[in-house]
C-alpha cells in the first residue's frame, strides 16, 4: 500500500507507519461489524476531516460486507451533529456526502452532542454502538480505547474509535491518497471546524498574496506541526469539531 502523492507541492506518503495504522483502523471497523448487527450501529458525523475519513472507511467496509452476505440492510445511519450556527460550506458538504455515499441515511442532530445522542437513541431504540472520529489530540480523548462505553449521564452506547492514534498528517495522507472529497473550508485555511461563532482560519497559514494584494491562507494540509496547532483557529474549545 505504500506510495506517495503530491498536491500543491506537498507530498503525502503512505509510509509503513501509516499502513499499520490503517490496517488497525480497518480491523476495528470490521470487529465492530462482527460484534453488532448493522441496524445496531451508526456513525457520528460533523463534516470535519476526521469524520470524513471515518465515513469513507466505514462505508467501504459496510458495502463490502453487504455484498458478501447478499442481504439488504437498508441504509447506513449517520447522524450529522449540526452546530448552532453552521457554515454553509459544511451544510453543503454534508448534503454532498448523503448523495455520494449511497445508501446512507443522514439524520440531523440538534443541540448539544449529548442531547442529540439521547434524541437519536429515542428514535432508534435498537442502537447499541456509534462510530466516532475521535483522535487522542482531541479534547478529553487522551485515554480513550478503541471500544469504550459512554460514561454516566450519556446514552448507553459503545463508542467505537478507529482513528485514535492517527495524526493530522495521517488524515491528510488518507484523504489525498484515496481522493476523498472533503469540506472546502480546509482549502482556505480552516484546520478545525466548529461553527461560525468559534472558528476562524488558522493564523499559522496566513500569507500575503502579491498577485491579488490580499491576505490569504494556505490550505490546511500545509500546516506544520499540525497536531500542536490544529485548533489555533478555534476561538473557544468546542469538542465537537475536527
Amino acid at each position: 500500500m505504500m506510495g506517495s502523492k503530491s498536491t500543491n507541492g506537498i507530498s503525502f506518503t503512505k509510509t509503513k507507519s501509516f499502513d499499520d495504522k490503517l490496517k488497525h483502523s480497518l480491523s476495528v471497523v470490521n470487529k465492530a461489524f462482527d460484534d453488532y448487527d448493522f441496524r445496531e450501529i451508526f456513525l457520528s458525523f460533523n463534516g470535519g476531516k476526521d469524520c470524513t475519513v471515518l465515513l469513507h472507511m466505514v462505508y467501504d467496509i459496510w458495502i463490502q460486507r453487504k455484498e458478501q452476505v447478499e442481504l439488504q440492510y437498508g441504509a447506513l445511519l449517520c447522524i450529522y451533529l449540526q452546530p448552532a450556527e453552521p457554515f454553509e460550506e459544511v451544510e453543503s458538504f454534508v448534503k454532498d456526502c448523503s448523495e455520494k455515499y449511497f445508501p446512507i441515511a443522514v439524520k440531523l442532530g440538534i443541540g448539544t452532542k449529548q442531547d442529540a445522542l439521547f434524541a437519536i437513541c429515542d428514535d432508534y431504540p435498537e442502537l447499541k454502538a456509534v462510530f466516532m472520529g475521535s483522535r487522542r489530540t482531541d479534547p478529553y480523548c487522551q485515554q480513550l480505547k478503541d471500544f469504550e462505553m459512554t460514561t454516566k449521564g450519556w446514552p448507553e452506547l459503545m463508542r467505537i474509535n478507529p482513528l485514535l492514534d492517527w495524526t493530522c498528517d495521517d488524515i491528510w495522507t488518507y484523504l489525498k491518497s484515496f481522493n476523498v472529497p472533503y469540506c472546502s473550508l480546509y482549502d482556505v485555511g480552516y484546520t478545525s471546524l466548529g461553527d461560525k461563532t468559534n472558528t476562524v482560519p488558522n493564523p499559522h497559514l496566513k500569507y500575503f498574496n502579491n498577485d491579488t494584494g490580499k491576505t490569504e491562507y494556505y490550505p490546511a494540509y500545509h500546516l506544520r506541526d499540525a497536531d500542536a496547532y490544529e485548533r489555533v483557529g478555534r476561538i473557544t474549545s468546542a469538542p465537537n469539531g475536527s
